[in-house]
Parts: C-alpha cells; structure tokens; sequence
C-alpha cells in the first residue's frame, strides 16, 4: 500500500541529500586544490629564498646559509631538509640530514633553469613533497667584470612534511561530512515533524468517520472553522455526503414501511375472507362474492407492485428509450384516448392550448406518454368533477418546449405537502382509504425527467390550485 508521508519524506530528503552531497563533494575538492596549491606556494617561496643565498665567489660557489635563522631545517621532530649539488656533485646538506647520513634527497633529470614538486617520503619516513631546481648560481654584480657567468651549475631540492596539511584537511572533511549527515537527518526529522503536523487534521477527520453512525439522523462531523485550506473541501464534501446518506436512508425506511403498510391491508383481507371461508363454507353471502373479492385484492396488489417495478425501471438502466419524431398535440390526444376510460368527460376537462401544441419534436415517446399520463391522471383525480384542466406549450427563451398543467384541488394542500408530492408512497390522504392511487405516478415522473435531462417543478397558485411546469430542454 502507498504511503504519502513516505513518498514526500523519501523525495524532500534524497534530493537535498543529492545537492547537499553534490555541493559537499565540490567543496571539499576546490578546498583540497586550494590547500595544496598554497602548499607548493610556500615550498616554492623557501626554495627560491634559499636559492638567493647560492652565489659564486672568487673562491668558487659559497651557500651562506644560517641555521639559526631557520631552525626548521635543524634536527627535531618537525624538521624540514634541503640538499645542494654543485656541478653535479654534492655540496650542501641541511643539518636535520645529519641523523640520516646514507638518506639522498629526490633527484631527477630537469632541464636548466626548471623546477619541478613531487611527492615524496621523507627520510624520517614521513609524507612530503619535495621542490627540485636546476639553475646556474647568480654572480654578485661586484664580481660580474671578473668572473664569467653560467661556469656552474646547481641542483637544489628542498623537502618538507604534507602531514600536517593532510590531518588539517582530514579534519575539514570530518567537519563537512559530519555536517552533511546532521543536515540529512536534521532535514529528515524536520519533515518528518512537517508532515506529522500536516496529516494530523486528516486523521482527526478519519476519526470523526471512525466513531460516525449514519442511522443516526443527529450524527454528522463537526464544522470547523479554521480548518485547513486543503482539508475544508473534504470536510465539506463529506458532511454533504453524510447529509445526503442520512436523508436517503431516511427516505427508503419511509418508503419500506410505506410498501408494508400498503401490502398490510390486502394480506390481511385475504386472510379475514379466506378464514371466514374456512369457518363457513356454506354461507352463500361470503361463497358468491369470495372469488370476486379475492380478484379485485389480487388486481390492487399487482397495481401496487407494477408501480414499484415502473419506478426501479425509471431509476436509467433499465429503461429502453425509443427516441421518435412526435407532434405534440397528437401524442397527447393519444395519452387522453388512452386514460378517458379511468375518467368521465376527459375530453372536455382537459384543455389543450399554446404556441407549440403543432411542433414537432424528438423524444423519448415511453417516457413523454408515463410523465404525461401521470400527470393527468393526477390533476383529473384531485380536482372537482367537472373543472377544467388547463394544459399549455408554450416556448421559453431557449426554445424549448415548456409544458404547464393547472388544476383546482378538491381538498387544498399546504406548502410542507406539496414538498413532499414527488416522495415515493407519498399520499396526502393520510389515512389512505383510496384503494386507486399509491402515491408513485409522481415519482416516476420525477425519476423519468431526471433520465431525460428534463425539468419538472410544481407550485401553488392559490390554496386550491396547483400547477406542474414540464421544461423538456429540446431545441
């Protein structure tokens, strides 16, 4: 499984560890150079010091060097050592050789007037470099009328310990390194601690979930309000979600207790006629209408359950659509032909009006003739016998067709209803005695509008009539 605090903290600590690595290495290495060329700069300096002291005499070559002047090429345990050849034969050793008598300095074919630094081991057996020089002696001006330059030759090396320098440099890129680690593990607990602090408003948001009971209508997260700028939309998102879970469950443990109580009745009446029966099979009033009642009970059941089916198949994936080009006033004429058996004088009630009732248009003709059916079964079934139904199409200005049907109600109805009219097993009967309407047609229309990207509103024009818009979004 993925880990975000381990994905951030191995990337914020390996590319810091590279460029610090990187940075640390160039460093060190510019240092190293840096501390080994000012090496050479003072051997070479020492060198050319001494090699001042060389000069030719009337007597021949002198080296008028004082040892006490420089003490560091005197025996001790630091010494430094310097050795002169004079036309190629030995001239000049420095006092700290005296304690190695069989010891040469380093020597090596140069050309003239060249110098060269290698590395070397000291005669006491430690690490050096030495500075080698091949020169002629200089002349002092005194003598240059008298004695002829270039007649000698000199080989000078001078040789001194790199010990010191190297424990010098072994101890910066201690330094460095140990650096280098406490920065990495410095910047790998610093995001640790980071990211610590930056998920901990995610698990307290993931413990809220934990202890969270969605049946309980009263349970939900807490509103905060100085929450994270990255946590609120997840914050907000969920408490929708939960909003909405607790409102659903809600409606489907209405709606499951409204399918009991609605199958409650028939089951019971079939079983008080079908133990009557039982208990007397002679009596001719419950024998001749016990087949009869039996039927209609089983026909008011079947009406219940085609309507719960209708309404799972309304739910999208179940519903075929069979998209046709219909004219508008037709296919309502058919809806009414079709329903005027279950009303008396439909025809008359139901007027037809509007600018569109001749438009021709693409739809869904299954869904077009439920919604439409319902709706006036509706609006037919809960106004006064022999009030009009007015049932306009019109165009709105988009251009699509807007349907609005406006009727009187028998009994008015109150706006906490008329919220309630699309709830599946919705009654405004309370006591529901009517044994025709089962409070779904409304339902499946909604489901149906909502499938086909349709609008479908309701409001109270006064406090006995009502009116449905149906905006079908059709250009």
């Amino acid at each position: 499984m993925k880990s975000i605090k381990k994905d951030i903290l191995r990337t914020i600590t390996i590319i810091p560890a590279v460029i610090l690595f990187i940075i640390f290495i160039a460093v060190d290495t510019i240092l190293d150079d840096w501390v080994k060329d000012k090496f050479d700069e003072v051997l070479t300096t020492k060198s050319n010091y001494l090699k001042t002291l060389i000069t030719v005499e009337q007597e021949g070559v002198e080296f008028d060097f004082a040892g006490e002047f420089m003490p560091e090429f005197l025996p001790h345990n630091d010494a430094q050592y310097f050795q002169l050849w004079v036309d190629e034969k030995p001239f000049e050793r420095s006092a700290s050789l005296e304690e190695f008598p069989e010891e040469q300095l380093a020597k090596e074919p140069i050309y003239i007037n060249t110098s060269k630094i290698i590395n070397v081991t000291l005669p006491d057996g430690r690490s050096g470099r030495s500075i080698m020089s091949y020169f002629h002696p200089q002349v002092p001006s005194r003598l240059r009328a008298s004695i002829a330059p270039f007649q000698h030759t000199a080989f000078f090396t001078v040789t001194m310990s790199t010990e010191h320098f190297s424990q010098a440099l072994i101890a910066v890129d201690i330094i460095f390194w140990l650096l280098f680690f406490i920065l990495i593990v410095g910047i790998r607990y610093l995001v640790i601690y980071q990211v610590d602090k930056g998920l901990k408003p995610l698990l307290l948001l993931n413990e809220e979930i934990a202890y969270l009971k969605v049946d309980k209508s009263t349970s939900s997260l807490k509103k905060v309000t100085d929450e994270h700028i990255e946590i609120a939309p997840i914050r907000a998102e969920l408490i929708r979600f939960i909003e909405f879970s607790q409102q659903t469950l809600k409606e489907e443990q209405r709606l499951s207790a409204d399918i009991a109580h609605e199958l409650k009745t028939p089951i019971s009446e079939i079983i008080s006629l079908s133990e009557l029966s039982i208990q007397y099979p002679n009596d001719l009033r419950i024998s001749e209408s016990y087949s009869q009642d039996m039927l209609s009970i089983g026909q008011r059941m079947k009406h219940i359950v085609n309507n719960l089916m209708m309404l799972n198949q309304a739910d999208g994936y179940l519903l075929k659509q069979q998209n046709e080009d219909i004219v508008l006033r037709t296919a309502i004429n058919e809806i009414l032909e079709t329903v005027q058996g279950m009303h008396d004088n439909i025809l008359s009630r139901v007027q037809i009006s509007g600018a569109l009732i001749d438009k021709t248009i693409n739809l869904d003709i299954l869904s077009f003739n439920l919604i439409i059916s319902n709706l006036l079964n509706n609006a037919l079934f809960y106004s006064p016998a022999q009030s009009i139904v007015h049932l306009q199409i019109n165009k709105v200005s988009k251009g699509s067709p807007q349907i609005t049907l406006v009727n009187e109600l028998t009994n008015p109805i109150s706006d906490e209803q008329l919220t309630k009219i699309f709830k599946p097993l919705y009654r405004i009967d309370s006591a529901r005695t009517d044994n025709t309407h089962y409070g779904l047609g409304l339902t499946i229309v909604e489901k149906l509008c909502a499938i086909n990207n349709y609008t479908i509103n309701v409001e109270l024009l006064e406090e006995s009539k009502i009116k449905f818009t149906l905006l079908l979004n059709k250009e």
